[in-house]
């Protein structure tokens, strides 16, 4: 041998030796770790490896290796190549020329054929082939984030974009920081990940730290003139501006109208996002009147359906407006919104007139529970609050609405 290995690649080999060494361990139950170390080094020298500490010795790592039927690479022509290329791939990412990206993703790993059997870019090879289905799906995730720690850091970056969006669009509700930083997303650099780990923390309402964060990521699209990020930064902003400085949220957001691209790209999504947030600020400043405007904006997207008839049906009740025939017809909830399920079957019940105590015994069995899945968790608590006090103002019992303020209080 006539290169050491990078003290960073062995970190990442020890984690994929650790990691097939439980896959044969687990397809045959009776190999030992006695077995494996066996005329390579002492079990002590070994759980240093797994536990991420680099040994003076890359011969080690190499033994292991070929114990898994691998080898290390060390062809430095290739692995500059194979960098260089990532790096083009991460900027057409961190620019969201998505066809571009995908198309770069499919033909670097037609380049990679030669070298898949390699340790580190077999690991590469699988987790690069996943992101090719666009919508990472939970057994992906699972597998994805189980590889993350043996990825280079231009590939961490580029997988790390689907690993935050999914979080943040399916399992936001379970995780908190600490579980990113646990396994290796909260650090980040690309800009791109800065900004879902910036809809994570609002998402958390961890508004403070989001606002800081804020601010760094609008800088540095504005320096990187990324003028698209930019763009969706300041609709994302009104989020922490509508909690933390109200009285400031309409200059903010004439800064987003002024912005060319909600005037040329109808398309985009964040405009959506934009009128759902306007509606979300004045229907918490009770002005019932633009909320219902936005909302009823928003609704062109189904992205907001949901949430904007939950808003639309609870200020049916607390206003003189009324909501069309057409929007009181039960539609399915799609699955990935299913978190609306329960409220908007409570508005179904309500618009079918059923009984106040159905209506009640509906809110309190299926709707207060889980406040905090939802975002704002604040405002899903109003609402639930006020439809109690409504039928309390039906029939006199106050029974579910004492019960909710004591456990929610």
């Amino acid at each position: 041998m006539l290169l050491g290995i990078a003290n960073a690649d062995k970190k990442r080999l020890g984690v994929f030796i650790r990691f097939q060494l439980k896959n044969r361990m687990r397809q045959d139950p009776d190999y030992t770790v006695d077995e494996f170390v066996s005329g390579i080094c002492s079990k002590t020298k070994f759980k240093l490896l797994v536990q991420n500490k680099e040994l003076f010795d890359s011969d080690i790592y190499e033994f292991f290796l070929r114990k898994l039927g691998y080898e290390f690479n060390y062809d430095d022509r290739i692995l500059s190549r194979c960098l260089a290329d990532k790096r083009d791939i991460l900027r057409l990412l961190e620019r969201q020329n998505m066809p571009a990206f995908y198309q770069g993703v499919q033909k670097y790993l037609k380049d990679m054929e030669d070298v898949k059997e390699y340790a580190l870019e077999s690991i590469e090879y699988d987790c690069l082939n996943w992101i090719l289905d666009v919508e990472l799906n939970a057994e992906t995730f699972a597998a994805l984030i189980v590889r993350f720690p043996m990825l280079d850091s231009y590939t961490q970056e580029i997988c790390g974009y689907f690993l935050l969006k999914y979080i943040h669009d399916h399992i936001a509700d379970r995780i908190d920081e600490k579980w990113l930083e646990r396994y290796g997303l909260r650090n980040l650099k690309a800009l791109q990940n800065q900004f879902w780990i910036l809809k994570l923390l609002i998402q958390w309402e961890d508004y403070y730290d989001a606002s800081v964060y804020c601010q760094s990521v609008l800088e540095q699209a504005y320096k990187r003139k990324n003028d698209r990020l930019l763009f969706h930064t300041q609709i994302t902003r009104l989020f922490i501006v509508m909690k933390i400085q109200p009285s400031a949220f309409e200059r903010y957001a004439n800064q987003v109208l002024e912005n060319p691209i909600i005037q040329e790209d109808h398309e985009d999504e964040y405009v959506y996002e934009f009128y759902h947030v306007v509606g979300l600020h004045y229907f918490i400043q009770k002005n019932y009147e633009q909320a219902w405007h936005y909302f009823r904006r928003a609704m062109n997207d189904d992205l907001y359906y949901f949430p904007e008839i939950i808003f639309l049906n609870h200020m049916a009740t607390i206003t003189p407006m009324k909501l069309p025939a057409e929007l009181k017809e039960q539609i399915q909830v799609p699955q990935d919104q299913k978190i609306y399920q329960p409220i908007y079957r409570y508005f179904c019940l309500k618009n079918k007139k059923e009984s106040y105590d159905t209506l009640a015994t509906y809110l309190w069995d299926h709707c207060c529970k889980g406040l905090d899945r939802f975002y704002p968790s604040w405002v899903m608590k109003d609402i639930i609050q006020t439809e109690f006090e409504w039928i309390a103002s039906q029939t006199g019992d106050k029974k579910y609405l004492n019960r909710f303020l004591e456990e929610t209080k």
